[in-house]
């Protein structure tokens, strides 16, 4: 669990940074594309983590402790999430309707995800892993509301039907081999 939570905090914890006047005040001292480097780096470091350390804790002492009862009907619910989150994470990258309505698509959709997730998967390290995403999403969200971030393209339907269909066909793998990359059965 140790791992897992480590890589929680680096990873999130570079996130976190990009929120304060830190950010500038480093990116000035050692110029943006340095910033860049080491902020990817130590997200990926972070990253490399979570993954590690969940698959770690799968198997560990700490596997079965239960943190709430899964409802029964949480499985479909999180399929449905999924599917909408990983659509609205696809917009984010164009320049659509959903992406100009919504205003903060990545972090609205990684909300949506580890919302499903966290209805039904209630292990411990299930929650911490899901949680942080969520509250992680949930931060970002206000603090763009806040500081006014919002696109400003001019939206085009081709964006949402691309987002569509990648968000589809996404969802289509990521079902497929869930079982084998994940150790879990979403049916």
């Amino acid at each position: 669990m140790t791992i897992l939570l480590t890589g929680i905090v680096v990873f999130f914890g570079v996130h976190l940074l990009t929120a304060t006047p830190l950010r500038a005040v480093i990116a000035g001292r050692i110029g943006e594309n340095s910033y860049k480097g080491i902020f990817s780096l130590t997200s990926l470091i972070g990253f490399g983590l979570i993954i590690w350390g969940f698959g770690q804790a799968r198997g560990g002492l700490d596997a079965a402790s239960l943190v709430y009862n899964s409802p029964q009907w949480s499985v479909p619910v999180t399929s449905a999430l999924t599917l909408i989150g990983l659509i609205i994470i696809a917009s984010s990258h164009g320049k659509g309707h959903i992406r100009k309505i919504l205003k903060q698509p990545m972090s609205i959709g990684i909300a949506l995800w580890a919302t499903g997730h966290l209805l039904s998967n209630a292990h411990l390290h299930e929650v911490m892993l899901f949680g942080s995403f969520l509250t992680y999403a949930v931060f970002d969200i206000i603090v763009s509301t806040i500081k006014g971030k919002r696109p400003t393209h001019t939206p085009e339907v081709k964006a949402d039907i691309i987002a569509i269909v990648a968000g589809a066909v996404i969802f289509a793998l990521v079902l497929f081999f869930h079982a084998s990359l994940f150790g879990a059965s979403v049916i």
